[in-house]
């Protein structure tokens, strides 16, 4: 699974904001860390989690 491959930092917030649907408020008490962090984060890992996709895309293994 390739968001397992992701830094800690930016698979935990994909997680609870994308799947576990927490809000951008919730994500930031849970974490102790602010609001602009957990969007920079949340930015910075779909990013990530959209290039290894494509590369794994590109070379054939989905």
């Amino acid at each position: 699974m390739a968001i397992k491959t992701l830094p800690e930092d930016y698979r935990i917030v994909i997680c609870l904001r994308d799947i576990e649907g927490l809000s951008t408020t919730e994500t930031c008490e849970v974490l102790g860390i602010s609001e602009a962090n957990v969007k920079v984060r949340l930015h910075r890992g779909r990013a990530a989690l959209k290039k290894l996709l494509q590369d794994k895309k590109s070379d054939g293994k989905i």
